[in-house]
């Protein structure tokens, strides 16, 4: 079986499962914290990559290191996965339930680029806005971008709004060189 199909099986069966249970948060939080982990600390990679230690002992060693922030599925998806190909499969999986996740929670990804740092109540007012108007929930993350004059560039999920004022600009720029 190639990776991807693997992927595709092992994330589709993680969500349902965890959709049966009524636990899709908690796996879901659980997969983002072992993603992280996989990408910032090299032991807890080699661990994950070993080929060494039993599965069984791999559960249960990563459901005491996680405690309360981890959940026994993740550590079971965890101790069947190894070798050199298992950071790169857990990050696969992580994405695909993440897709999953936002699905079937009617969640959907926006991205703001904004000239200055905007503040928390803003921030909430523009999650706010942008909720009514897309009728969705969003996961909004907001960056600054010191390129920008002003305004705001989104981007809900693959597609791109320009409110800044460099593209005001430059729409401007082209009216008038057309004339």
């Amino acid at each position: 079986m190639t990776r991807k199909q693997t992927v595709k099986r092992l994330a589709t069966a993680l969500y349902s499962v965890s959709e049966q249970h009524a636990v899709l948060d908690s796996v879901h939080r659980s997969l983002k914290l072992v993603n992280k982990w996989v990408k910032t600390e090299p032991e807890f990679r080699a661990f994950v990559q070993s080929k060494r230690i039993k599965s069984e002992d791999k559960t249960s060693i990563l459901n005491t290191v996680m405690g309360e922030n981890g959940h026994a599925l993740v550590g079971e998806l965890i101790s069947h996965i190894k070798g050199n190909q298992a950071p790169a499969i857990l990050k696969d999986v992580t994405d695909l339930f993440t897709r999953k996740y936002k699905a079937g929670k009617n969640i959907v990804s926006v991205k703001g680029f904004v000239a200055n740092v905007i503040s928390e109540d803003e921030k909430s007012s523009l999650k706010s806005s942008l909720d009514q108007i897309l009728g969705k929930e969003t996961d909004l993350s907001i960056e600054v971008d010191a390129s920008l004059i002003g305004g705001i560039r989104l981007r809900i999920e693959n597609t791109f709004l320009d409110a800044t004022v460099q593209n005001q600009l430059l729409s401007l720029r082209n009216e008038l060189i057309q004339l």
